[in-house]
Parts: structure tokens; sequence; C-alpha cells
């Protein structure tokens, strides 16, 4: 089947609440090396070392923990406009956002489908390093010898977790409403699917849910961050080890994902709890316009080990089996 257009191109940002802004910003811009492409009150602005808009994460100090919403971007101003009358048409209550409410972002229109907020806007300022840590590479944003060891390239994904039926009603919509691809998906062995990965970009995935237990609650799970390769991993492993900050991986390691095929590791601020996956390695690209998608099954995974997804069991916080 070939592959409608969706209204959106890519994941933008991910915004998320702190009660301590500054510890935050030890962990993410000190640690993992994060850029601060600015800081407005009680709000930061960051973005990875070949990030080009404004800010693929923001941290407000609220006195919360949790995440506000995570952003798209859609293919045009037109298709944003096409994207809010379709929303209206499925009865949606849909939330403006005046250009400027949020640094960097132009007007935006944000819905909570299946209790995540969605924000969804076009108009992005895409500010350059400033000097001193600007690029002598055309291609590139900030240059290499200004981040840390970590220093993470780009904004690479989210994944969400949705309990029992809203799961499936989240991949219908994501499928059908919004033609996101659905590249892989797991099913166990009583024929249950509780994983789906889907993308808008020729990446594995833009968005991924895992389901959860009927009256479990919906959590973001993670948002993830790119990496060049798996010695980078390892060389993440060392400085979290000497910052004591714990690696959420069962393994206490990297690891490597059976599903889309890429290294990974996770690590949480101590701050905002927010997680964070480091997603090393090229895992692979998707320019097929007739992608079937790769059915997973428990047997074909070889059972449960600590690299593989292997669903069930009422949460998968902390382990590394996607």
């Amino acid at each position: 089947m070939k592959r409608r257009q969706s209204p959106v191109a890519k994941l933008g940002h991910v915004a998320a609440h702190t009660p301590d802004l500054d510890e935050s910003l030890w962990f993410f811009n000190e640690v993992m090396g994060f850029q601060v492409t600015e800081r407005d009150g009680d709000t930061a602005y960051l973005r990875g070392m070949r990030d080009w808009e404004h800010h693929t994460l923001s941290l407000t100090e609220s006195g919360q923990t949790g995440v506000d919403h995570f952003a798209f971007r859609t293919e045009s101003e037109e298709a944003l406009d096409e994207l809010e009358q379709q929303l209206k048409d499925e009865g949606e209550e849909i939330t403006h956002v005046e250009a400027g409410e949020e640094n960097g972002i132009g007007e935006a229109i944000r819905v909570d489908k299946f209790g995540h907020n969605y924000e969804f806007y076009w108009d992005v300022e895409k500010p350059k390093a400033p000097e001193g840590k600007r690029s002598g590479l055309l291609n590139r944003n900030y240059s290499e010898s200004v981040g840390n060891r970590i220093a993470p390239r780009r904004i690479d994904h989210v994944h969400v977790n949705d309990p029992g039926e809203n799961a499936f009603k989240h991949d219908e919509w994501l499928r059908e409403a919004m033609n996101f691809q659905l590249n892989e998906r797991y099913e166990d062995k009583n024929g249950e699917y509780w994983g789906w990965w889907y993308a808008v970009t020729p990446l594995p995935h833009d968005i991924a849910i895992h389901r959860e237990e009927p009256g479990d609650p919906t959590q973001f799970h993670h948002v993830a961050f790119h990496l060049d390769s798996l010695q980078d991993l390892w060389t993440a492993a060392d400085i979290c080890s000497e910052h004591g900050i714990e690696i959420n991986n069962r393994s206490n390691g990297p690891a490597m994902h059976a599903i889309t095929r890429a290294d990974c590791m996770y690590v949480k601020d101590p701050a905002s709890q927010l997680r964070l996956e480091l997603f090393a390695g090229p895992g692979y690209l998707n320019f097929e316009p007739d992608w079937e998608p790769i059915e997973w099954k428990e047997e074909s995974l070889g059972g449960p080990t600590n690299h593989q997804w292997h669903g069930g069991g009422p949460t998968w916080d902390g382990i590394d089996y996607v």
C-alpha cells in the first residue's frame, strides 16, 4: 500500500515541567551537553548540537514534574489550517497558542488526544548558534568542539504509554486520521498487540505507543535524542557514572533494541524526572513508498531478554527491552 501524505512533517519539541530549573539545567546542559538557546524567566529552551529549530526541549520551573506537551511541525501553513479544521470536524476541542507565547514558535494549536497534549505548528525561528560556538561547516549548527563528550545531536522520537483500549484508539487515530506510517508492531503469544512504532520521516519511528493494562495511568515515557555511535553511548555511560546519574537500563549500560535496530541508553533528570533516551547508531532509514509493517511476535524475538522488547506486564519503567 502506497504511503499517504501526512499533514505532519516532523517531531519538533517536548515541553516539560521541573521543580528546580537550575538543577535541571545542570543535568541537561552541563552533564548531557544540550545547548541553551535562551533562558526567559522560569523557562529554558534547549536543543541538540545539530538541531536547527529554536528549541527541541523546554523546561519550565513550575513546582511540578511531567510533560506539558509534545509538538509536531506541519508540512506547511496550509497544512496546519487544514489540520485544525480536521480536528474540529472530529469534534475535538482546540486550544490556540498565540505566536511568541512559547519562545521561538509561531501560532500553534493544541489538542488532548488520549491523555496526551499534542501541539502542531508551522512558523518557527531557526537561530544560528552564537559566535564562538558556531560550526565552520555550513551544514551544521554548533561546532563539535564546544559540546561536552555526550552532546546529543538532534531530537529523534517520543514514546508514550496508553492503558487498555486507549492504545488501540490512539493507534487508529495516528494511522487513519493523521496518516502516520506504521513501521513495526509487536504481538504477544496470546495474539494481543502491545506496541506500535510510527513515522512521518524516514526514521524508524517519530512516535511509539506501548499498551499498558486497563486502569494503569497514561504516561509520557521518554523523549529520545540521537547520538552517532555505540561508542558515544559508552562515553555517555562513563560520564553518567562520574556524576552519579543512574542508568535506567536493566543492564546498567548501553543496550540494543531488536525493534528499530538501534543502540540505546535511558537516564532521568533527577530534578524533573523526565526520562531521556540516548538513541545511537543508524538503526535503519525507510524510504519505501509501499512499506508493510514489520510484525514482531514474542517467539520471533526469542523471548524476553534485557535487550529486546517483549510486551506484557503493567509497566516497563526503567527496562530496556524496547
